[in-house]
C-alpha cells in the first residue's frame, strides 16, 4: 500500500481525471476506501468515500443477481423461452421470438446490433420500447456471434418486475441493496442530484475537461441506470469474494453467481 496514493494523484494528473474514489478489498475485509480529486472542479467540492458516481453497466450485474435470485426461487428458469415469462415479446426474426432464452438476453448472443437509439434520449417507457423490438432488425442469427445490446438487458429487468410483480428498481432494491446495507444507491442521477455527495460528469474535449449536463438512462436502468459510491460498491465486491455470503448471511447461492 506504500506510495499508493501518489501513484493515484500522478495518474489523475497525467489523465485529466477531475476525481475519482477507490477501494481496495482483501481477505474479506475493506482495507483502503478513499476519494481523490474533485467530484465539482469549479466549486472545490471534493471527492469523499461517499461521492456518487454513475456506476454505468456495471448496473448488468445487479439485473443477472436479481435475475439468479428469482431462479434460485423456482420463479424462473434460464434456459426457458423469454416468451413463457412475456407472451407477447415479439422480434423481427420469427426464430429468434420463439427461441429466445432468458440466458439469450443476457449473453449479447441476440442477432441484434446495439440499435441504442431506441433508447437514448427517449421519451418511451420501458414497456413501449419492449413492444417496439419487433421493429428493429438483425444482423445475424440467434446465438452465432457476440453483439453488445442493452436493450436486451432493458428487457431482461422489465421481466424481472413481471415475474416479481413489481418493478426491477423496487426488486434489486429489496433483494440486493438492502441486504449489502447499499443505503447509498439509487437508481437515477435524478436521485443523486437530490444528495449532498455526487459528482459531477466530466468529458475531455480537445486536451480540456468540463463538466457536461447529466444523462437521464432510467428508461434503459437495468443495462446501466445504477449510481453508487465506492463504500456501497465494496460491499458488492465482498459478496462476490465470499460466494454469496455478506457478514454471516447468505445472500445469493454461489452455484448462482457461477451462472453470472
Amino acid at each position: 500500500m506504500e506510495g499508493l496514493s501518489e501513484f493515484i494523484n500522478q495518474r489523475m494528473e497525467e489523465w485529466k481525471v477531475p476525481g475519482l474514489a477507490v477501494a481496495i478489498v482483501h481477505d474479506s475485509e475493506i482495507i483502503f476506501c478513499e476519494g481523490f480529486g474533485f467530484r465539482d472542479v469549479e466549486k472545490g467540492l471534493k471527492v469523499t468515500s461517499k461521492t456518487l458516481f454513475a456506476i454505468g453497466s456495471c448496473t448488468k450485474a445487479f439485473t443477472t443477481m436479481a435475475m439468479g435470485i428469482l431462479a434460485e426461487r423456482g420463479k424462473l428458469d434460464w434456459d426457458k423461452p423469454v416468451r413463457h415469462y412475456l407472451p407477447t415479446f415479439k422480434l423481427y426474426d420469427s426464430y429468434a421470438s420463439e427461441h429466445m432464452t432468458l440466458r439469450d438476453l443476457v449473453t449479447h448472443r441476440s442477432g441484434l446490433p446495439r440499435h441504442d437509439f431506441m433508447w437514448y434520449n427517449s421519451s418511451l417507457t420501458r414497456k413501449e420500447i419492449v413492444e417496439r423490438l419487433q421493429y428493429l432488425e438483425p444482423n445475424h442469427e440467434l446465438r452465432t456471434v457476440f453483439q453488445y445490446q442493452n436493450l436486451m438487458y432493458m428487457t431482461a429487468g422489465y421481466l424481472v418486475g413481471e415475474i416479481s410483480e413489481s418493478s426491477w428498481e423496487e426488486f434489486v432494491q429489496q433483494e440486493i441493496f438492502n441486504p449489502l446495507s447499499m443505503g447509498d444507491s439509487n437508481f437515477s442521477v435524478v436521485k443523486s442530484q437530490e444528495t449532498d455527495d455526487f459528482s459531477l460528469p466530466y468529458r475531455e474535449k480537445d486536451d480540456v475537461v468540463k463538466a457536461i449536463p447529466f444523462r437521464n438512462v432510467d428508461t434503459s436502468g437495468p443495462a446501466g441506470s445504477i449510481n453508487s459510491n465506492v463504500t456501497d460498491m465494496a460491499k458488492w465486491l465482498l459478496l462476490h469474494q465470499n460466494q454469496g455470503n455478506y457478514e454471516d448471511k447468505q445472500i445469493i447461492n454461489p452455484g448462482i453467481l457461477t451462472q453470472m
